[in-house]
């Protein structure tokens, strides 16, 4: 079992909480704004893109490559959100 926080530390744990959440909300919009972009000039949504990639319809082109890192960066920026949200203070 742990101490339990005293009211200023919790005030900074929020505070630092806060922060980090606009920070991923600036980082989430940018890789959803990085996807769109991929399925505009794919002609192709990142559900299907990811089907066909992991049936490998697609080759090895660098920009399919480009594409998951920017679907698993979403991803991984959403699930942080999801965590914050969760923590009460």
């Amino acid at each position: 079992m742990g101490a339990e926080l005293n009211e200023e530390t919790k005030s900074l744990i929020r505070y630092s909480l806060n922060m980090e959440k606009n920070i991923l909300n600036l980082s989430l919009l940018k890789w959803k704004t990085k996807l769109k972009e991929f399925e505009d000039e794919n002609n192709m949504s990142t559900k299907d893109f990811l089907d066909k990639f992991n049936k490998g319809k697609l080759g090895d082109d660098k920009i399919w490559f480009d594409w998951l890192f920017a679907y698993k960066a979403y991803i991984n920026i959403e699930n942080k959100l999801r965590l914050i949200k969760n923590i009460n203070l």
